[in-house]
């Protein structure tokens, strides 16, 4: 099974893909990344069966506040402009 890891970020969508075959003992091929302009893009480029797995916030309001999450509010000063 063809396993994926998605990020939002400035031109899109970034995917880190790990195809059928790789074990953390056996990796096989390096996993791949790329960048799509779409989520759209994105799935079409994957096989039907492949576990998509997306970093979303999923902004629950007991837990955010405003300026982000608590640890986001309390790296973005180190971090400096994107």
């Amino acid at each position: 099974m063809t396993f994926v890891g998605v990020d939002g970020c400035k031109a899109g969508w970034i995917a880190v893909r790990r195809d059928p075959g790789s074990t953390p003992r056996n990796p096989g091929a390096a996993p791949s990344v790329a960048v799509f302009l779409t989520f759209a893009a994105l799935l079409e480029a994957l096989p039907a069966d492949a576990t998509v797995a997306v970093d979303m916030p999923i902004g629950l309001p007991e837990l955010s506040q405003k300026g982000g999450r608590g640890p986001e509010a309390l790296v973005r000063p180190l971090l400096g402009n994107r």
